[in-house]
Protein backbone atom coordinates (compact mmCIF):
# COMPACT_ATOMS: atom_id res chain seq x y z
CA UNK A 1 0.00 0.00 0.00
CA UNK A 2 1.04 3.60 -0.52
CA UNK A 3 1.65 5.94 2.12
CA UNK A 4 -0.68 8.59 1.41
CA UNK A 5 1.00 11.38 2.79
CA UNK A 6 4.19 10.16 0.30
CA UNK A 7 4.35 13.51 -1.27
CA UNK A 8 3.78 16.02 1.64
CA UNK A 9 7.43 15.99 3.16
CA UNK A 10 8.70 18.46 1.10
CA UNK A 11 6.19 20.88 1.66
CA UNK A 12 6.13 20.35 5.27
CA UNK A 13 10.24 21.01 5.47
CA UNK A 14 9.41 24.89 3.69
CA UNK A 15 6.59 25.73 5.57
CA UNK A 16 3.66 25.88 2.67
CA UNK A 17 1.17 23.06 4.29
CA UNK A 18 -1.99 24.72 5.64
CA UNK A 19 -2.22 24.08 9.53
CA UNK A 20 -4.78 21.22 9.65
CA UNK A 21 -2.49 19.84 6.94
CA UNK A 22 0.47 20.09 8.92
CA UNK A 23 -1.10 18.90 12.00
CA UNK A 24 -2.35 16.08 10.07
CA UNK A 25 0.96 15.49 8.58
CA UNK A 26 2.94 15.38 12.05
CA UNK A 27 0.11 12.91 13.82
CA UNK A 28 1.37 10.88 10.51
CA UNK A 29 4.81 11.15 11.32
CA UNK A 30 4.80 9.21 14.57
CA UNK A 31 3.71 6.32 13.22
CA UNK A 32 5.33 6.38 9.69
CA UNK A 33 9.05 5.61 9.86
CA UNK A 34 9.55 6.11 6.26
CA UNK A 35 8.00 9.48 5.87
CA UNK A 36 9.80 10.70 9.64
CA UNK A 37 13.15 9.08 7.93
CA UNK A 38 12.82 11.43 4.98
CA UNK A 39 11.76 14.93 7.06
CA UNK A 40 14.97 13.88 8.85
CA UNK A 41 17.01 13.56 5.65
CA UNK A 42 15.57 17.12 3.97
CA UNK A 43 15.10 19.15 7.64
CA UNK A 44 18.59 21.33 6.31
CA UNK A 45 16.70 21.76 3.13
CA UNK A 46 15.03 24.86 3.90
CA UNK A 47 18.21 26.50 5.44
CA UNK A 48 20.38 25.85 2.57
CA UNK A 49 17.92 27.58 0.23
CA UNK A 50 17.38 30.51 2.24
CA UNK A 51 21.28 30.99 1.31
CA UNK A 52 20.69 30.79 -2.15
CA UNK A 53 20.73 34.60 -3.75
CA UNK A 54 17.88 35.68 -5.17
CA UNK A 55 18.74 36.42 -8.47
CA UNK A 56 20.90 33.26 -8.86
CA UNK A 57 17.74 31.11 -8.33
CA UNK A 58 15.56 32.99 -10.91
CA UNK A 59 18.80 32.92 -13.34
CA UNK A 60 19.32 29.04 -12.74
CA UNK A 61 15.79 28.70 -14.06
CA UNK A 62 16.45 29.22 -17.74
CA UNK A 63 14.21 29.29 -20.45
CA UNK A 64 10.49 28.30 -19.34
CA UNK A 65 8.86 25.43 -20.40
CA UNK A 66 7.14 25.76 -24.30
CA UNK A 67 3.22 26.87 -23.76
CA UNK A 68 2.48 23.53 -25.40
CA UNK A 69 4.15 21.00 -23.01
CA UNK A 70 1.79 21.05 -19.81
CA UNK A 71 -1.36 20.50 -22.00
CA UNK A 72 0.53 17.37 -23.43
CA UNK A 73 1.75 16.38 -19.68
CA UNK A 74 -1.76 16.51 -19.07
CA UNK A 75 -3.55 14.65 -21.87
CA UNK A 76 -0.91 12.19 -21.05
CA UNK A 77 -1.58 11.53 -17.38
CA UNK A 78 -5.44 11.32 -18.69
CA UNK A 79 -4.75 8.84 -20.79
CA UNK A 80 -2.66 6.73 -18.77
CA UNK A 81 -5.36 7.16 -15.85
CA UNK A 82 -7.79 5.45 -18.45
CA UNK A 83 -5.57 2.89 -19.12
CA UNK A 84 -5.38 1.88 -15.81
CA UNK A 85 -8.35 1.99 -14.99
CA UNK A 86 -9.71 -0.19 -18.27
CA UNK A 87 -7.13 -2.38 -17.60
CA UNK A 88 -8.56 -2.89 -13.81
CA UNK A 89 -12.24 -3.28 -14.92
CA UNK A 90 -11.10 -5.49 -17.36
CA UNK A 91 -9.17 -7.89 -14.97
CA UNK A 92 -11.79 -7.80 -12.31
CA UNK A 93 -14.15 -9.28 -15.09
CA UNK A 94 -12.20 -11.84 -16.05
CA UNK A 95 -11.90 -13.20 -12.46
CA UNK A 96 -15.43 -12.74 -12.25
CA UNK A 97 -16.10 -15.10 -15.45
CA UNK A 98 -13.72 -17.69 -14.44
CA UNK A 99 -15.39 -17.95 -10.89
CA UNK A 100 -18.87 -17.72 -12.32
CA UNK A 101 -17.54 -20.63 -14.54
CA UNK A 102 -15.99 -22.58 -12.11
CA UNK A 103 -18.70 -22.24 -9.29
CA UNK A 104 -21.73 -23.46 -11.92
CA UNK A 105 -22.66 -26.50 -11.38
Amino acid sequence: MTCPFREWDVAYVLGSLSSGDRQAYERHLAVCVPCEHEVGRLAGTAGLLSRVPAEWAVDSLGPALPATVLPRLARAARRHRLLITATTFLVAAVIGAVFAFCLCP
